[in-house]
């Protein structure tokens, strides 16, 4: 799980999931906590209900929760993976070069397009990169060097 995805409430709004369903999947009814044994390596394991986002959208603080056992949840992000038209690992989140662009001003680094390529700036340093993540990465280098420098 990656939690820098999920909102600051994740913990309380999973449990209030797996309570409104009875602590039972609501796709095959399985009661958490049941002992299982696996398909292919025949282990026995104890089947946790997991709060599946039903429309894998982590980030949203309102999102729909499903309560679903391992097997059905597995299911069901085969079953809806299939249907998106990008194909991306999950977890991963495509944004666009504006929107980094911001964040990164809101942290005071300064992007800026030119012919020659993105000049950045941040703290007194910059410089000029081809693209912004090599412009973010040598920022982050420099703002790096000049800190062990400071600390020496």
């Amino acid at each position: 799980m990656q939690h820098h995805f999920y909102p600051d409430n994740w913990k309380q709004r999973s449990q209030a999931c797996l309570e409104q369903a009875n602590y039972r999947c609501e796709h095959c009814g399985i009661p958490h906590g049941t002992m299982r044994v696996g398909k292919h390596r025949h282990n026995l394991f104890f089947a946790h209900l997991h709060a599946a986002h039903i429309n894998h959208d982590p980030h949203n603080p309102q999102a729909e929760l499903r309560a679903l056992c391992p097997s059905c949840h597995v299911r069901h992000d085969r079953k809806t993976e299939r249907k998106q038209v990008a194909t991306r690992r999950q977890g991963d989140q495509v944004i666009s070069i504006a929107r980094l662009v911001a964040h990164a001003r809101s942290a005071g680094l300064h992007i800026i397009q030119e012919e020659s390529g993105f000049t950045w700036s941040i703290d007194g340093l910059s410089g000029v990169a081809s693209d912004v993540l090599d412009a973010i990465g040598l920022a982050l280098h420099c703002l790096t060097r000049e800190r062990i420098e400071v600390h020496k």
